[in-house]
């Protein structure tokens, strides 16, 4: 008999579940459903403050079951034959919960209130509170600051529950539990508050993968955060650990068998490695997506500066993981081309059945590189990592009349590329080694132009998976791990891990012919930066 494993990976747009074959890891069928993102008003007309964005978490649980169910249709299976589950979902998206794990936003009385719903890892309203806890790091120096490179992102749990605290306190004090999203969701299906060793080791200052941070140095901060640890309360898991069984109650409105395995939680923007069968020190994943995410594992442990976040256990169990964050890579590309891209392109995109994308990058890498060509900063959301600072806006240079919309379309590729060669040199000056870099994301498998064109700027041999979805295929091999089909993370990789990749090799001359550009993005850095 046929065993199946269910993946299920949160975007910030949209819920994919990927079936996959227990045995070998084929993709057999996939359902997706979309939700919102409120960054104006909440749908009862209340007003949002600048640069929010969130979401209603009744909305991802009528997701979860929509895609769940699609997926298992499209792959003409029995739901009696899927032995687990695991979700992984966008990070630094923070869900308030009542004791029974259902969002406060559910409740009448907070139904309206903005604090209630999922703030959104794209979300920066909470950069005063950032401030604060980076002031209050230069100042004690507290051992866990390692784990957020000693700048912590507004993006964060900890920014999150002190913006809490002073937009809606009551809600502070009636949550019984904060949760990463991939989290909650997890807490739903087995009714078992754990923890991802990625949520928390990575992106809320636990550099060893199990020990929360000091609640002191928060309360002094705010005295109410005295009782943060209880509000954080759960066991940490790395991939593959199982959290849990499948309730009756999400068994029945999933239509899937009760009590079957759920894995850990993990990050939309790293299970992928999973998938991708990454398990040597140096391997490297690069998710070209709405955001940019380099993710490193090694067997040492170097303390970096102006990383995201470093933890052990924080990517494969074992390891020591880095991450590295762009705020915008597809988000720039999308601004540009809704905003900024005449009618006449749109319209000959259209005759010739393309998107204004491929257009605009069939056009704009047609030409040699020039040095006098325009050179973007890559800062369109803010910057997370180097340079941490989300109130950091893009700026181009080198524009002129002449310029043409691909002209600019390739400067912010070229940006994005520059912000990740920039990342790969910043981990190895910390002494983290960069040895191999597989690519996934939905913006490298449409676009191998930009592949090509990170490729050459990076001076390196890119490895683009073949996986339609490759996070929920992480995730999928973290559930058949987590079932105990397989007796290790490692072993369900080894049989369910992609082994179909793109080879990008790099064109060193176009490289050496981008270096001029490259100093004059590293200087435009600097300006912005004020630094």
């Amino acid at each position: 008999m046929m065993k199946y494993t269910i993946g299920v990976d949160f975007g910030t747009l949209s819920c994919r579940a990927l079936v996959v074959s227990a045995e070998n890891g084929a993709a057999l069928g996939m359902g997706e459903c979309g939700y919102h993102v409120y960054d104006d008003t909440l749908p009862c007309g209340r007003k949002l403050p600048a640069r929010a964005a969130l979401a209603d978490p009744l909305e991802y649980l009528e997701a979860l079951s929509t895609a769940v169910r699609a997926a298992v249709k499209n792959a003409g299976i029995n739901a009696q034959d899927v032995i687990a589950l695991a979700i992984d979902a966008t990070s630094m998206s923070v869900v308030p919960c009542d004791e029974n794990g259902m969002p406060m936003r559910a409740q009448k009385k907070w139904a309206d209130e903005p604090q209630a719903y999922i703030r959104l890892w794209k979300s920066y309203t909470a950069t005063q509170e950032a401030e604060r806890i980076k002031s209050a790091m230069a100042e004690k120096k507290p051992g866990f600051m390692a784990a957020c490179g000693g700048y912590p992102s507004s993006e964060g749990m900890f920014p999150k529950l002190l913006e809490t605290l002073r937009e809606c306190p009551a809600l502070y004090d009636e949550t019984s539990a904060f949760t990463d999203l991939d989290e909650w969701l997890t807490w739903l299906l087995t009714g078992n508050l754990t923890r991802s060793a990625g949520s928390m080791g990575l992106k809320n200052y636990c550099p060893d993968g199990k020990t929360l941070p000091d609640a002191g140095f928060f309360a002094q901060l705010d005295e109410r955060l005295a009782n943060v640890h209880e509000k954080l309360r759960g066991e940490m898991l790395p991939w593959g650990a199982c959290a849990g069984r499948l309730t009756p109650m999400m068994a029945e409105r999933l239509g899937l068998p009760s009590g079957i395995a759920v894995g850990a939680g993990g990050l939309d923007g790293h299970t992928s490695m999973m998938a991708l069968g990454l398990h040597e020190s140096g391997d490297a994943m690069l998710t070209i997506g709405t955001s940019g995410v380099l993710a490193v594992i090694s067997d040492e442990w170097h303390v970096v500066s102006g990383v995201c976040g470093q933890a052990y256990n924080g990517h494969l169990p074992g390891f020591y993981g880095y991450d590295f964050c762009q705020s915008g890579v597809g988000d720039m590309f999308g601004w540009f081309v809704d905003n900024c891209v005449p009618s006449r392109c749109e319209a000959q995109a259209k005759a010739e059945g393309k998107s204004v994308h491929q257009l605009l990058s069939e056009r704009g890498f047609a030409q040699p590189v020039r040095a006098d060509a325009p050179v973007a900063v890559d800062w369109w959301n803010g910057s997370r990592s180097v340079v941490v600072d989300q109130t950091l806006s893009g700026a181009i240079s080198g524009l002129r009349l002449s310029t043409r919309p691909e002209e600019i379309y390739r400067a912010l590729v070229e940006a994005a590329a520059f912000g990740t060669r920039l990342l790969v040199e910043h981990a190895q000056k910390h002494g983290v080694m960069v040895k191999r870099i597989c690519v996934c994301g939905g913006i490298a498998g449409k676009n191998p132009l930009l592949v090509q064109c990170y490729a050459n700027i990076l001076g390196r041999e890119l490895h683009v998976s073949s996986l339609p979805n490759s996070a929920a295929a992480g995730a999928a091999i973290g559930a058949a791990a987590a079932s105990g089909m397989y007796a290790t993370l490692e072993e369900a990789m080894a049989h369910m891990s992609s082994r179909h990749f793109t080879s990008y090799q790099p064109d060193m001359a176009v490289h050496e012919a981008y270096q001029p550009l490259y100093e004059r993005y590293l200087k435009m850095r600097s300006f912005q930066a004020g630094r």
